[in-house]
């Protein structure tokens, strides 16, 4: 027979054999095609050897190990990054495989004539399992999901509130490796928002002593105790620990106060009096002459033991006699974990000159910042607890100390700004204070042309030096708060204004007055609120009987 072979028994032996290897290696390194992965090879003797290129992917959990069982045996193993995983051979058909840090790399396997057996591609990731239960165990809620690829951690799914979220980020971050990364892909169920209510106030350092109002200062065990009035102090004897001593309004001295003694008890508030605010070198100075504290110390401490009322009619008072202005009173609302900005102020070019590739000089303008700024970012903790970063700053365009660029003049920046972080509940205040700033000034008036001759012109001239002091003051009140529902109407300061007529412009000088209703009506203004009838079922009415084969209720109709 020509082109035919008999197979003799102990070739169909071998060839048997090969097959069954075949088909043992196959079964560990599946492939969509194996016929291609298998090539077959045949010798003089009839021996088939095979040869795998197939790839199995494989996951380990970092500092954990696993086996893989192979059916053919191996005698060589190749790891390609040895940081990543360590391999080591406990027979010849067993690995074992433990992963060192997050990553990926491969492992090739090869017998003992050096062919390729099997590659195995191996990813080492973080042990999921036990993040997703420490975030379950550690937030509350089972709504967020934890997977892992690349050596990156993804949260997914929904956090209760952003707590929730933030403590779940907490969590997953100390959970991976330095230099690891942690995707925040959650989303919150019940969002909530912070307004923040700032007040920037500049007081003159002395408006404590220059209002005129009487301070009582006390330290914590009731001791030291003294009170100012207009233009002094008076210091008064230590006094029993269980007791202070109140303060009288009548004037005897013009700038002392009589004090009575009374049985308040240490930390209370005397009626009438302002709230028992520190140590008196710490608030309004000793006698003899020495400067005041700054006027921040007085409002913090007012803030700290007093209301919001307290500081409202001090503040007033203040401007009232002109000793203190508001720069700005911004309110800003953001969502928890948000930030938000302001700025009331404005924005001054800069030149800055510069020399181009080729040589020719250029200027390019680049613009500053100035005014009042704020910027700040709420976190909503549990129970109310609002976590508050903050960030105020003041500055203004300061002439004195300008410089000249290319013949423009640049004016400087006098600059006052601080950072904090403080947890506070919802409603409640805390100051920002100390924010020095000095002005001197110098005032000269003389006759003219003689006043400007040397010697004989100080006879004919006056001057005078001044130094202001300022002190910054921040007050800041965060507040919960939820948007209006559908459709309500929100109040606004025109609601009660109407510009002004001829009449009260030219005759009285007003650019608007306070809204007159009636005539606000008449004219075809719109009045909202509820309106219609009142239907008062209760009520006893007489009604008129009804007509034949009605039967109707009788309602009350209330004009």
């Amino acid at each position: 027979m020509s082109g035919g072979r008999v197979w003799g028994s102990a070739e169909r032996g071998l060839f048997a054999v090969s097959l069954v290897a075949m088909g043992a290696a196959l079964a560990f390194f599946p492939s969509a095609d194996r016929a291609r992965a298998a090539e077959r090879r045949g010798s003089s003797s009839g021996v088939f050897v095979s040869e795998m290129n197939d790839v199995q992917r494989v996951k380990v959990t970092i500092n954990k190990s696993r086996t893989f069982r192979v059916d053919t045996a191996f005698s060589t193993i190749v790891a390609g990054s040895p940081d990543v995983v360590d391999v080591k051979s406990l027979s010849d058909h067993l690995i074992y495989v433990q992963g060192k840090k997050t990553g990926t790399t491969n492992v090739i396997l090869f017998d003992s004539s050096m062919k390729q057996i099997g590659i195995l591609d191996v990813e080492v990731t973080l042990d999921i399992g036990n993040l997703q239960q420490n975030i379950a165990s550690g937030t509350g809620t089972r709504g967020i999901r934890v997977s892992a690829s690349e050596g990156q951690v993804v949260l997914s799914g929904m956090a209760a509130d952003a707590v929730a979220a933030e403590r779940a980020l907490t969590i997953a971050k100390g959970s991976v490796p330095e230099g690891g990364i942690v995707v925040n892909a959650m989303s919150v169920a019940a969002p909530q928002q912070v307004m923040l209510e700032v007040r920037f106030l500049e007081v003159a350092r002395t408006a404590g002593r220059d209002l005129g109002v009487n301070l009582m200062a006390a330290n914590a065990n009731g001791t030291n105790i003294a009170n100012s009035g207009l233009g002094g102090t008076t210091a008064v004897g230590r006094t029993p620990i269980g007791g202070i001593n109140s303060l009288n309004t009548v004037p005897t001295s013009g700038v002392s106060r009589a004090l009575s003694t009374s049985s308040t008890p240490v930390g209370a508030n005397p009626a009438g009096s302002l709230p028992v605010l520190g140590t008196l070198n710490t608030l309004i100075g000793t006698a003899g002459g020495v400067a005041p504290a700054p006027f921040g110390s007085l409002l913090t401490s007012i803030l700290r033991t007093g209301n919001g009322s307290s500081v409202d009619l001090l503040i007033t008072a203040l401007e009232t006699k002109g000793l203190a202005r508001r720069l700005a009173e911004p309110n800003l609302t953001t969502l928890s974990g948000d930030a938000a900005r302001f700025l009331a102020g404005g924005e001054f070019p800069v030149p800055i000159p510069s020399n181009t590739t080729s040589g020719f000089p250029t200027v390019t303008i680049e613009y500053k910042k100035f005014g009042v700024e704020l910027a700040f970012v709420p976190t909503v903790l549990s129970r109310g607890v609002i976590n508050l970063r903050v960030e105020p700053s003041v500055s203004e365009l300061d002439f004195a100390n300008a410089i000249s660029i290319q013949g423009t003049t640049v004016p400087s920046l006098s600059r006052r700004d601080a950072r904090t972080t403080v947890e506070l509940r919802d409603g409640q205040s805390f100051a920002i204070a100390g924010l020095l700033q000095t002005r001197n000034r110098q005032d000269v008036s003389q006759l003219p042309w003689i006043g400007s001759v040397p010697v004989i012109g100080s006879l004919f001239s006056s001057k005078s030096y001044q130094q202001e002091e300022t002190d910054l003051v921040i007050i800041v009140t965060p507040r919960l708060v939820a948007p209006a529902a559908p459709g309500q109407q929100l109040a606004s300061p025109l609601d009660s204004r109407l510009p002004a007529n001829d009449v009260d412009f030219f005759l009285n000088g007003q650019m608007e007055v306070r809204k007159r209703y009636d005539d606000y009506v008449n004219s075809g203004g719109e009045v909202k609120g509820p309106y219609g009838h009142i239907i008062a079922p209760d009520a006893v009415v007489r009604a008129p009987p009804p007509a034949v084969g009605a039967n109707q209720p009788v309602v009350k109709t209330l004009n």
